[in-house]
């Protein structure tokens, strides 16, 4: 597998981060959250120049606005505009992967599922065939596991050949059974976002707030299951990025495993 982390851990922008990342790292998520908040052509050519001098690959996340399965066609479409922007602006760099939301309204955290699963998913399913026309192919195209049954989803991403992005950090912030669900969902699996939860609920933190004995059993499966897709540390803090390639370092050595970059060996 591939260690990643993301493209905003230290104060700067993009090549920044990148720069002091991809001596440690094999992929950098490369953060397109806000609509039209993207890099300029040139930070986009130093960006692929990078990738090239260190053997990088990018994971690029799109918009989080985006609200591909939305009712409302005006917001549908606006949304998927903003992904393909969000790709267009990242064709210098060529990311292997394009992460993206499928939110069940237009939002995190809706309460319920819609009434009419079957035009939710007639409505995400017109959104993302619009994105594979516009040129992205099916496998680079990784639909989140984000906070509601991912069974609802899944039925649309087996249809249309796409992956899979596995959020496992949220899966145990919302008290499911990640290993359970990392059985049924990893064969389409291309990354695997991981972070801890704080007692209060804030996630995105530290590996040391994941526990330690179900991290051992994830990593242990990952490698049993011979899984060749990225592990990334999904934080946004250098000290939380330090922390979590701590816990790393010793998952490896409670494995009785090498790693395989000089991430998780510096904290050895």
């Amino acid at each position: 597998m591939r260690l990643g982390t993301t493209s905003f851990i230290y104060p700067g922008g993009w090549l920044y981060n990148v720069e002091r990342l991809a001596p440690r790292f094999d992929d950098i998520e490369i953060l397109f959250f806000e609509a039209g908040g993207f890099p300029d052509a040139e930070e986009c050519r130093a960006l692929a120049r990078c990738k090239q001098q260190y053997g990088l690959s990018y994971s690029l996340h799109t918009p989080l606005e985006a609200s591909l399965g939305s009712a409302d066609a005006a917001r549908r479409q606006a949304g998927v505009d903003a992904v393909r922007r969000a790709v267009d602006a990242a064709t210098a760099f060529e990311p292997e992967h394009y992460v993206l939301h499928v939110y069940l309204g237009d939002g995190e955290r809706d309460p319920q599922p819609p009434l009419a699963l079957d035009a939710w998913r007639e409505r995400a399913a017109i959104s993302l065939r619009q994105l594979l026309a516009h040129g992205v192919a099916p496998r680079q195209l990784c639909v989140e596991a984000l906070d509601y049954d991912f069974a609802l989803i899944h039925p649309v991403i087996e249809a249309l050949d796409l992956s899979i992005a596995l959020d496992v950090g949220h899966w145990v912030r919302d008290a499911r059974d990640e290993l359970s669900e990392l059985e049924r969902y990893l064969p389409r699996a291309r990354l695997l976002q991981w972070h801890g939860t704080e007692p209060d609920g804030r996630d995105h933190r530290s590996l040391r707030h994941y526990p330690f004995d179900r991290a051992r059993q994830l990593l242990s499966a990952l490698v049993a299951s011979r899984f060749d897709g990225v592990l990334t540390l999904e934080v946004f803090d250098p000290e939380e990025l330090a922390s979590s390639e701590q816990m790393l370092a010793r998952l490896w050595r409670e494995l009785g495993l090498e790693p395989r970059r000089s991430a998780t060996r510096q904290a050895l």
